[in-house]
């Protein structure tokens, strides 16, 4: 084999392991345009990479070839991170020595016995060592140009994030390659976004908390300075209700804190369902009773449930109070149970008379602080719906909520059973 051959071996062989399938492919379409030996890749299934033909006998010889660390210059056996392997040799040209032998190859007898093939008096070979220097150099800088661009993106990338800008994205950049370097500029791109989400979120929380905890401060503070002008004044029960708004806002804030930083460790055990739904239609019953609501309760079947009894009595409760503060006077509430064999899933539905949210609203509500624009002037901090939807997806299911036609209002809360 002439060096300039064994240079573009080696050349191939590189860029195989570390540019992947597609590199070498991009790299043997351009050697094809151009007057030079070519460099086969086959795999184990025997099908070469560019379809190219290829006789048997110079496939039979370079797996010989590869498989010798002295010939290994001659033939290369590749295997890459994802278990494929291809055999990288140049085909034999046909043409004949004057020992009778293949050029390129290499006699069977003398690979056995680690005899090399005798060679014509040597000649300086000037103009070969020159060819194969300018591929390598020309190769090389191909190559370095092509993995040095989305590093070079990455790094400021990541310079920038680490800066605070976020809001940085480097997929484009890599543009149509799909290589590990392509999957690492999508993946970052995905703890960006991700990282910015959160940011956002804390800044809202803090914001919300801020908004919702300054309104009973001032009242407080009001009475006070009332109390202070005229001490035979009593206004101790409107900073005692106050101060039990801060204290149950401060509670919930906490109960949503736990859940979504996973410290809650769900406690699971059989339970019953009908028995936990009669007892969140007992309580609820006093506040119905204000509005003149009726609550239906339809249990199709008794239920056994895997879970923690506490937190799935406050989801589900959370929904039949939310039902009954949007709910109109005079009006109804079902709680219904259904359930898919096929899917073994309970479907918990609880449904109002009510006008219902936006459809723009319906993910949101779920969101801390979110209570949507027909809820806007009750009285609440909007953390119900968001500790039901945490509480639900900790046991392993889901929870939607959807507007009815003409009017009305419902959540279904999905359970595995």
């Amino acid at each position: 084999m002439s060096p300039p051959a064994r240079s573009l071996l080696a050349a191939a062989s590189s860029t195989l392991q570390f540019g992947g399938v597609e590199g070498l492919k991009h790299l043997l379409q351009d050697w094809q345009r151009q007057p030079m030996p070519k460099v086969l890749a086959v795999r184990e299934n025997g099908q070469e990479l560019m379809l190219r033909p290829y006789t048997k006998a110079s496939l039979d010889m370079a797996n010989k070839l590869a498989q010798d660390a002295k010939f290994q210059a001659f033939a290369k056996n590749i295997k890459l991170s994802n278990g494929q392997s291809y055999l990288l040799f140049v085909q034999d040209n046909g043409r004949r020595d004057e020992f009778g032998h293949h050029h390129g190859q290499l006699p069977e007898h003398m690979l056995k016995n680690g005899i090399s093939s005798p060679r014509p008096p040597p000649r300086f070979p000037l103009m070969p060592l020159f060819g194969g220097s300018l591929v390598s150099l020309i190769f090389a800088a191909i190559l370095a140009a092509y993995f040095s661009k989305p590093i070079s993106s990455l790094r400021a990338a990541f310079k920038q994030a680490s800066n605070g800008k976020l809001d940085v994205r480097v997929a484009h950049a890599m543009g149509k390659r799909r290589d590990e370097l392509s999957d690492l500029g999508h993946d970052f791109d995905a703890m960006a976004s991700r990282l910015e989400s959160l940011l956002q979120a804390q800044t809202r929380l803090l914001h919300h908390v801020s908004h919702e905890m300054r309104s009973p401060l001032a009242r407080m503070q009001m009475a006070l300075g009332l109390m202070k002008q005229d001490p035979t004044s009593d206004f101790l029960d409107r900073i005692e209700l106050e101060a039990n708004r801060i204290d149950g806002l401060v509670g919930e804030l906490l109960e949503l804190s736990k859940l979504e930083s996973g410290v809650i460790q769900i406690k699971k055990e059989q339970l019953e369902l009908s028995p936990l739904l009669n007892s969140i239609i007992v309580d609820a019953q006093f506040e119905a009773k204000s509005k003149r609501i009726n609550l239906h309760l339809m249990v199709d079947q008794d239920y056994v449930l895997e879970g923690q009894p506490d937190l799935l009595y406050r989801a589900i409760e959370n929904v039949v109070r939310n039902a009954i503060k949007y709910g109109p006077e005079s009006s109804e509430i079902s709680i219904a149970t259904t359930h898919s064999a096929l899917e073994k899933n309970l479907c918990i539905t609880v449904t109002d008379q009510g006008i219902g949210v936006k459809e723009t609203e319906l993910e949101d509500i779920f969101k801390p602080f979110i209570r949507g624009i027909s809820g806007s002037q009750t009285i609440g901090n909007g953390l119900g719906l968001a500790i039901t939807k945490q509480v639900i997806e900790a046991h392993g299911g889901s929870v939607a909520a959807k507007n009815l036609k003409p009017t009305g209002f419902s959540i279904q809360i999905m359970l595995p059973y």
